[in-house]
Order: structure tokens, then sequence, then C-alpha cells
């Protein structure tokens, strides 16, 4: 089997809306862009139909193949699952809500090889809809900035593209929202080359959005523990 060159992996959460068209969507896009790839469809304990769909699709797809994780333990987990049966010269990842133009990770990945980097980064064209993740982004980009005197723009936008070497190095171990910041953190630290590239946003159209107004609170408290816990240990 002829190793891909880019491995994506999207994690599913009761997305059983969006799990067939974003996976026929991004297919379409891939078969067209002549990069060779694999698409790792994470259903991340979900409990409606997602896991069942997932299943069709790589049954449909010869390169779609599905991880089912049978208990949430949290969006980092789901993308750590998916990594670990990637073959991909690069990896990467984006979320299932098709929010994000799922030819944004093809743009991405094809800056990343112009430009010999080792990290590939998606910063969104407009500003989050739902005002708790914007309210929750912005706490994210703060405290990033306080702590390692570097802004980084969206340091929790995604898609992400990691070079394997790399990502071997790297030794990932965030099980919820905190991986998009270690990714960048651990890329500062060992010097990885980062290139960023804009990407298309637009509100999800089915599906409700995980992040509510009680999650906000704890959402950035939670994170204000696991940054200062990279600022110091990693």
């Amino acid at each position: 089997m002829k190793v891909p060159e880019l491995s994506v992996v999207i994690p599913f959460y009761n997305e059983e809306k969006t799990i067939e068209p974003l996976t026929n969507t991004l297919i379409n896009k891939f078969n067209k862009s002549n990069i060779n790839y694999e698409l790792i469809l994470v259903d991340n304990g979900s409990s409606d139909n997602t896991p069942k769909i997932a299943d069709n699709l790589s049954k449909k797809y010869k390169d779609v193949k599905t991880v089912h994780v049978k208990i949430n333990q949290g969006y980092g987990f789901g993308i750590l699952s998916g990594f670990k049966v990637s073959y991909g010269e690069y990896i990467g990842y984006m979320d299932g809500d098709f929010e994000i133009d799922p030819e944004s990770i093809i743009k991405l990945y094809k800056k990343v090889r112009k430009y010999n980097a080792d990290i590939g980064k998606g910063i969104r064209d407009k500003k989050e809809a739902n005002i708790f993740k914007a309210l929750a982004s912005f706490g994210y980009d703060f405290l990033f900035f306080i702590l390692f005197f570097k802004f980084i723009k969206q340091v929790n936008a995604n898609p992400k593209i990691i070079r394997r070497y790399c990502y071997n190095k790297m030794n990932l171990n965030s099980k919820d929202w905190f991986i998009d910041s270690e990714i960048i953190i651990k890329a500062l630290k060992n010097n990885y080359k980062v290139v960023n590239q804009t990407v298309s946003y637009k509100p999800r159209e089915s599906g409700e959005s995980h992040l509510k107004f009680f999650d906000l609170f704890p959402v950035i408290f939670k994170y204000f523990k696991n940054i200062i816990k990279a600022r110091f240990f990693y």
C-alpha cells in the first residue's frame, strides 16, 4: 500500500447531519487535487447515527477509515485516536461541523509544502458566530500572549497539519480542546516552522454548538490551568 502524503483526522460527536456531506465533499476535493490522502473519521463517543454512517462511508470509499471511541473523553482524545492509526507523511485534523470550507485543508497542505513548513495552521476569515466560542477564543489568545509573550492569532483554530517527523517528537497528550495550543507551544519550543492559511468560515447549518454559556467559564478556567502547566513543565 502506498503511504499517503496526508492523513486527515476528523472527530465527530453527534454529527449525523454533517458527517456524510462533509466526507463526500472532502473526497471530491481531494480526488481533484492529485494529493495521495486518507481520511480518518473518528466517532468520538456519539449517541446518534454518526457511528453507523461512518462505517458505511469507510465501506464505500477505499481512502476512508473509521475509528470508534466508545465513551467521549474529549476533543483531543478523539484526534489522537485518529492519529494513532494514520500513515501519512503529514497528518492533520479539522472539525466535523462543516463550519470550515473543506477545501481549506487542501490549501493549507499546499502552503505547508510550498514553504517546507513543519506546522500549518488555519485562521478563520470571519469572527465566530457563536458569541461564547468567540469569547473563549479571545480568552485563549490573551492567556497565550500573557504567558508566552507571543501573539498567535486564533491559537485554537483549525485545520492544523503537522509533519510526521515533528509529530513523533511532540508527544501530544491533551485530551481536550487544549490540544490546539499544545501543538503550537511545542512547535515554538522546538523552533518548528509554522505557516498560516486563511480559511473560509461559515456558521453551522445543522446541529448545535457544543459550547454554551454555562460552559464558558469552566472552559476558560481549565484552559488557564493547562496553559500554566504548559508554560512551566513542557
